[in-house]
């Protein structure tokens, strides 16, 4: 993974093999103009530093997940409405972000940035956000993850991320759900009825990806809690 000879996917361009450090040069590159935030964006893809947490989050949770961003009155404050989706029942929760110099913050009711950051990396994708979480503490998690205002993005704009991610020495991104109906399916404030169908599911997709576990990090299966749901 870390040696890297692979192919800059621009949307209208053919693809050319270059030296690493030219492709990732040009892939790390800061946004360098300020996007249009306002609208809904689905989040596509998810990288992280370690292998299974991306893989945990699709097999436990199989979520869909969408953002919806409003401006507000004082100019460059947002309010992000996040839906999320996982096994037929829907849940949101708004927050509030603030976007400066490529880069969103989370800030606290008050509009007081918290310190927790995400920066807009550039893509070739014409509607798309590719945003890295980056955390000055080696033990906190570093990710990246893709967002469109598409449903699903090309095979050369998800190869174009997975390029992105292998610069950042981050893990092969993981695919999220694209059934966005949140308008029609269940409250997840009534999810209790259906746990136990829905361990059952997890159950499934935990050995379905037991090899990829595996080879992600040997001692993950002797989690309690990745124990107690495989059994």
């Amino acid at each position: 993974m870390k040696t890297l000879c692979v192919a800059i996917v621009v949307l209208s361009l053919s693809s050319v093999c270059q030296p690493a450090s030219l492709a990732c040069e040009k892939l790390l590159k800061q946004e360098d103009k300020s996007p249009d935030l306002s609208g809904r964006w689905h989040f596509i893809a998810l990288s992280a530093n370690n292998c299974w947490i991306p893989l945990l989050v699709n097999a436990l949770l199989c979520p869909s997940v969408a953002m919806d961003i409003t401006a507000k009155d004082t100019p460059n404050f947002y309010d992000a409405n996040i839906k999320v989706k996982i096994y037929g029942y829907s849940g949101n929760e708004s927050t509030p972000i603030f976007y400066e110099n490529n880069t969103l913050f989370d800030v606290d009711s008050d509009n007081r940035l918290t310190g927790e950051s995400l920066l807009l990396l550039q893509t070739g994708c014409p509607d798309c956000l590719v945003m890295k979480i980056d955390n000055d503490n080696e033990n906190d998690v570093k990710a990246l993850t893709l967002f469109s205002r598409r449903k699903n993005v090309t095979a050369d704009e998800l190869k174009e991320f997975e390029t992105q991610a292998e610069c950042l020495g981050l893990t092969k991104p993981q695919m999220f759900k694209s059934d966005h109906g949140y308008e029609t399916s269940k409250s997840l404030v009534n999810i209790d009825d259906d746990i136990p169908a829905m361990l059952i599911a997890i159950k499934k997709r935990l050995i379905n990806i037991r090899d990829d576990l595996l080879k992600c990090d040997p001692e993950i299966l002797s989690n309690p809690l990745i124990t107690y749901l495989m059994n």
